[in-house]
């Protein structure tokens, strides 16, 4: 199930490392960008034009890399204490349809799938979304574990709803 697009995670706690210092950046990026303090409101949509530019997409990525790393954590700790997992990961929401954001093996076999969100609220265009991770999972993981991660609590309840309301067997985890 492991395709060549899916990343190995060697050292969990090193990846957790740089991880961090990609947060660190992104807050010290966020912080200069925020000093300056506009005399208009032109200058004021110059600053958040160019603070959304150089944060946004970084921002996105590198808190859906952070979670998903704490998914892998949480399920190696819990779950499969003692076991060799060997986790494979797709950090930059990069997957294809048959790829989820975090695949765990055991011996070769693999054991669980995830899926990650990091929306907090189910609005906008979220529905969709999870949706398209709860199939996703569906389709690539029939005879493993299948595991979608959210942040909260209005989250689960929304994402515990399309997958009964589809007939899915998937567990829906806050992280």
């Amino acid at each position: 199930m492991k395709s060549m697009k899916m990343k190995r995670i060697n050292d969990l706690s090193l990846m957790e490392t740089e991880v961090f210092s990609e947060i660190k950046t992104l807050i010290s990026k966020t912080s200069s960008a925020t000093r300056e303090n506009p005399s208009n409101l032109t200058e004021g949509i110059n600053i958040l034009g160019h603070l959304r530019k150089d944060i946004y997409e970084d921002l996105n990525q590198i808190q859906h890399e952070a979670m998903i790393l704490r998914a892998a954590k949480l399920i190696g700790s819990n779950d499969y204490r003692g076991k060799n997992v060997v986790w494979y990961w797709n950090p930059k929401q990069t997957g294809s349809k048959k790829e989820p954001d975090l695949l765990g093996k055991i011996a070769g076999k693999t054991v669980v799938l995830a899926e990650i969100t990091t929306s907090e609220k189910p609005s906008g265009g979220i529905d969709k979304r999870i949706a398209h991770a709860l199939q996703k999972l569906e389709d690539v993981g029939k005879k493993s574990r299948r595991i979608f991660f959210v942040r909260t609590q209005e989250m689960r309840r929304r994402a515990e709803t399309k997958a009964q309301k589809k007939g899915f067997k998937i567990e829906i985890k806050i992280i």
